[in-house]
């Protein structure tokens, strides 16, 4: 059964879409793929770089190879680039350096914009949209809606996320490597004593060992990059005439992120993903039946540029085109600051 975004925001029986594509690495079952590593937390002890891996109580290890948090940048990225024509592009500049506000860590609530002329429209949207007014923070940063925000440094207002998406690998075995490094000319060549060549390794002319570091994992199951979209979030951004013009823009923009982030499955060095087979999409209702759809990649692209148009018109915004430049300002940066130091 193939859907369109009006059908499926205005069926109130319909909670969630769920999505998932089966992946492997484009080097083979045979070869360990590389997941992401986080510094140990553990006290007391040199922070490690690690892996996620949980086990079952069936004693099988899962591992993560992208996090919801990862999979959230990539899919925002889409709008400064495939999909930039469909939202508004503000961008924040410090010095010479710019950031587009799709890549800032805390979207609409990071420290950085709220340093900029933006600081008391943003301020005002968070208060309107605790209120149920969902529209100033759509006119300035939609995604924020979509991958949420936390407004924690401020006025404490959240908006949670319309869609969660991630990637696991089931049933590995975690491998490490070792490697030495050896220098191109002995110590007595570089004319270096005892004490100094103690320290060359430091810059690069002694010999440095590495023992027992991380290797990647060997994946004995699967790999599966799962999504799921909750409907009922975003039927909560209707405008006051009550229609579904917002929840639908929000919509497409939620599948017009995974679909375009999705086409490249090139995570990191070391873990290069390809499709295994086609995508699953699902239906999920009140109820818990679940029904398998299409989704066509042409389609969401077309009906959310046709959507985005009136959502422009309708909230007086221009979409794409060159990005509105907001400048730093570090009187206010520090402001800000000051306030948490109290």
């Amino acid at each position: 059964m193939s859907v369109s975004i009006d059908n499926l925001t205005s069926d109130p029986e319909i909670v969630a879409l769920t999505f998932k594509q089966k992946l492997e690495s484009i080097e083979g079952l045979d070869v360990p793929i590389f997941p992401p590593t986080y510094p140990s937390q553990k006290s007391g002890q040199q922070s490690k770089p690690q892996y996620t891996i949980n086990e079952t109580k069936d004693g099988v290890l899962i591992c993560d190879i992208d996090s919801v948090q990862s999979q959230a940048n990539r899919m925002e990225a889409v709008f400064t680039n495939e999909l930039a024509d469909v939202i508004p592009q503000h961008v924040v500049q410090a010095g010479e350096y710019t950031v587009p506000l799709t890549e800032l860590p805390h979207r609409i609530a990071d420290a950085a914009i709220r340093s900029t002329d933006l600081k008391d429209d943003i301020h005002e949207g968070m208060l309107k949209f605790r209120l149920g007014d969902p529209i100033p923070l759509a006119r300035i940063a939609p995604t924020s809606l979509i991958y949420g925000v936390w407004d924690s440094r401020d006025t404490q207002v959240k908006a949670p996320r319309a869609i969660r998406s991630e990637i696991r690998a089931h049933d590995v075995s975690v491998f490490t490597r070792s490697a030495q490094y050896s220098g191109a000319f002995k110590q007595e060549a570089l004319k270096f004593n005892d004490s100094e060549w103690k320290k060359a390794s430091t810059v690069g002319f002694a010999p440095t060992p590495s023992v027992d570091a991380l290797g990647g994992i060997l994946v004995h199951g699967q790999i599966f990059h799962t999504a799921s979209i909750l409907l009922n979030v975003l039927r909560k951004y209707r405008t006051s005439d009550r229609t579904d013009l917002l929840p639908n823009y929000l919509l497409g923009l939620t599948l017009g992120g995974l679909l375009f982030s999705s086409k490249d499955y090139g995570l990191r060095s070391g873990c290069c993903l390809i499709p295994s087979e086609p995508v699953e999409w699902q239906t999920v209702t009140k109820d818990s039946n679940r029904q398998s759809i299409e989704v066509d990649d042409n389609k969401v692209a077309t009906d959310l540029r046709n959507i985005a148009s009136k959502w422009a018109e309708f909230a007086g915004i221009e979409l794409g085109g060159e990005p509105e430049i907001h400048d730093y300002c570090a009187s206010v940066g520090k402001k800000i600051l000051n306030e948490k130091k109290k």
